[in-house]
């Protein structure tokens, strides 16, 4: 090779050489910056996964539902189909929800494991929960009737939480509860996520098993499904206004429960009475509250119309059970029951004995003279029942405790008063002193036996309107 080739050979080969570098530097200087745009755009498969998986079940919408109406009315007596569109669709339940919560919790409330009394802590998810919300803090205490009433009113989602978490140790746990409470009822499309209704893509249920879910509640606790006609109640001064406006709007309409959310369109269940028949119905994702309850007011006359046609059988109001601890009257005044301020908390009831003559009862009819305490006395009551026996009863077991001079100051009365198109026994030990109906119901509460120290402010003739 002649000097000149050799020479060119020697600067290609270096010239190779310096590409070579420079090329596994700016590889190296790239790397050391982040990834390029390229590869931000294409994170590993498996990670992207994991993220999507994790957030699914809060924001993501569940293709299997859609928004449409879907709606059913039903005879409560018999089951019978009156109307229907889609009642087997996936829907969101939205608050709807919140009725199992309910039957959880009266559930709770029969077997004692919870009194209307308790005062149940509030932890920072449940006061920390989105509106609507009663506006609880964390650490402090809810009494579980606000938070009952907080729920059938309100909607409130923080009571909700409240009372999954004291049932279910916490709100996921108490949702599995739900979801096989559900089963038990026959709900067999419905998949409860949590307490509230709050979104949640996999929180799924249909027209049908939200009816089997009312009829559920009308049928094992009647004592309290007065309680779903409540309009308004008040809590530390603030009053909870219903949000279903069909009671007091839709003549016979006396419950239950209505449930928004973005994904669920505006739901409602509710039941009404015309004429001794009771009928049932469910509207899921209207597009507004007027719409819906425009389509409940038509889809229910249509119902009732058919029901009278087909000459179905009368509404029959089922018996209390055995079981039962309180009555809706324990929950909230009636428009016939005293406006009381409550010193002490509801116990459970225990038995105890005394002779039924030391009980008077009264009813509507009868003379009121020695039924009615005058305006600032205080009574000791014991608890409302559906039937004036059972009232004589527990006022017996009661007054049996008590020592004698409260006894002979006292009045031993049963009276009736009317709430909800419903009849209660009051059973009260009356004409006490405030000190007397304090330490009365203290002496009750040693034995476990409910009852509440009550100063009467304002007072209706029982029965009256």
């Amino acid at each position: 090779m002649t000097l000149p080739l050799r020479r060119c050979a020697v600067n290609l080969t270096w010239v190779a050489v310096c590409i070579s570098f420079l090329s596994f530097i700016f590889v190296a200087t790239a790397g050391a910056q982040g990834p390029s745009t390229q590869s931000r755009a294409a994170p590993p498969p498996k990670v992207r996964s994991v993220a999507k998986v994790r957030h699914a079940s809060s924001w993501v919408a569940n293709p299997n539902v859609n928004g449409k109406d879907s709606y059913l009315i039903v005879d409560a007596s018999s089951g019978r189909e009156l109307a229907s569109d889609q009642p087997d669709s996936p829907r969101h339940p939205a608050s709807l929800t919140k009725l199992m919560t309910l039957y959880l919790t009266f559930s709770a409330l029969d077997s004692g494991r919870l009194s209307l009394g308790d005062a149940l802590p509030v932890s920072v998810t449940a006061a920390n929960a989105p509106p609507t919300k009663m506006g609880m803090q964390p650490g402090g205490t809810v009494v579980v009737r606000d938070a009952i009433m907080g729920l059938v009113t309100r909607s409130a989602n923080d009571a909700a939480v409240l009372l999954g978490e004291t049932l279910g140790g916490d709100e996921e746990s108490f949702a599995r509860m739900m979801t096989q409470k559900a089963r038990q009822l026959g709900m067999s499309s419905t998949v409860f996520r949590n307490a509230s209704g709050l979104p949640n893509r996999e929180q799924v249920t249909t027209a049908r098993d939200m009816a089997k879910l009312a009829n559920a509640l009308l049928r094992d606790f009647p004592h309290y499904y007065p309680v779903f006609s409540v309009q308004s109640y008040v809590y530390h001064g603030r009053p909870l206004d219903n949000h279903n406006h069909m009671l007091g709007n839709y003549p016979g309409a006396d419950g239950l429960k209505t449930g928004y959310t973005a994904a669920s369109g505006f739901n409602l269940v509710m039941s009404a009475i015309r004429d001794n028949r009771r009928l049932i119905g469910v509207v899921m994702g209207g597009d507004s509250p007027v719409q819906r309850d425009r389509l409940m007011a038509e889809l229910m006359d249509r119902g009732f119309a058919s029901a009278q046609a087909m000459n179905l059988s009368p509404w029959t109001s089922p018996r209390t059970p055995p079981s039962a601890r309180y009555s809706a009257a324990n929950f909230v005044p009636g428009s016939a029951i005293p406006v009381v301020q409550a010193v002490r908390a509801e116990q459970s009831v225990a038995p105890a004995v005394q002779p039924a003559a030391a009980v008077r009862v009264a009813s509507a009819a009868a003379t009121i003279e020695n039924t009615t305490p005058p305006v600032g006395s205080w009574v000791i009551q014991v608890g409302s029942f559906a039937d004036a026996r059972s009232a004589q009863l527990a006022l017996e077991r009661a007054t049996a405790i008590l020592p004698d001079v409260i006894r002979a100051h006292g009045a031993a009365t049963v009276d009736e008063v009317q709430m909800a198109q419903k009849t209660f026994h009051r059973a009260r030990l009356t004409n006490l002193s405030q000190g007397e109906a304090i330490d009365g119901c203290k002496r009750l509460e040693q034995r476990k036996i409910y009852c509440s120290a009550l100063q009467v402010t304002a007072w209706n003739t029982p029965g009256a309107r």
